[in-house]
C-alpha cells in the first residue's frame, strides 16, 4: 500500500507488484520444468540410441563389446557390467562376466535397483580395477531365466547416479539387455 497526496491509500500498486514477483516466480517455474523437460528427452533419446546399437550385436560376444564401447560413451559412463551369478558365458569378456552364487542378493539385498554412491566393499567385485576410480553407481537386478543376475553402470561423476532419481529409463535399458542376453545364453 502507498499513500497518496490527497491522503487515500493506494492498494492497487502494492497488488501490482505483488502480481509482478508472482509472475516473476512462475516464469523461473516454467523455465525449470522446461529445462527438466529437455534434460529428460535427451536422456530418453541416448537410451534409446543406445538400446538399437546393443541389437545390432550379432552374437554375446558381439553384445560384450558394444556394451564396454558404445554403451559406455553413449550413457557418458565409466563401466558398464552384466553379472550372472554361476555362469561366465563369454571368454575374455570386459562386460558380461559370471559372478560367484549369491553375489546379486549380497549387492542389492531386496532391493530391484540401487542407485548412490560406490560402496567399497563391492567396487572391485563390480568394477574390477575401475572400482577404484568410480563413484556413483545404477544397478538393476535382472534375471536370465531363473539365473540371478545384475547390470551395473558406474561413473567417476558423483552426481551422475543419485538416490530418488527416476529409474524408468534405466529398467528400460536392462529389461532390453536381459532379453539379448538370454537369447544367446541359450546358444554357449
Amino acid at each position: 500500500e502507498t499513500d497518496r497526496d490527497d491522503g487515500a491509500i493506494d492498494l492497487g500498486a502494492a497488488a501490482r507488484d505483488k502480481l509482478r514477483h508472482e509472475i516473476r516466480q512462475l516464469k523461473s517455474l516454467n523455465e525449470s520444468i522446461v529445462e527438466t523437460a529437455r534434460a529428460n528427452l535427451a536422456t530418453q533419446s541416448q537410451i534409446h540410441m543406445a538400446v538399437l546399437a546393443l541389437l545390432e550385436a550379432e552374437s554375446l560376444s558381439g553384445l560384450d563389446k558394444k556394451m564396454s564401447n558404445r554403451l559406455t560413451g553413449a550413457l557418458g559412463v565409466d563401466v558398464c557390467r552384466v553379472l550372472i551369478e554361476g555362469h561366465a558365458p563369454v571368454q575374455a569378456a570386459e562386460s558380461i562376466l559370471g559372478a560367484a552364487s549369491g553375489f546379486v542378493g549380497d549387492v542389492l539385498g531386496d532391493h530391484v535397483e540401487l542407485l548412490g554412491p560406490v560402496d567399497p566393499a563391492n567396487a572391485h567385485a563390480l568394477y574390477g580395477q575401475q572400482g577404484a576410480r568410480v563413484s556413483s553407481q545404477a544397478i538393476v537386478r535382472l534375471d536370465f531365466n531363473g539365473q540371478d543376475g545384475l547390470m551395473a553402470l558406474a561413473a567417476r561423476d558423483a552426481h551422475l547416479f543419485q538416490s530418488g532419481q527416476g529409474t524408468e529409463l534405466l529398467n528400460f535399458l536392462a529389461r532390453a539387455v536381459e532379453r539379448m542376453v538370454v537369447q544367446w545364453l541359450h546358444q554357449t
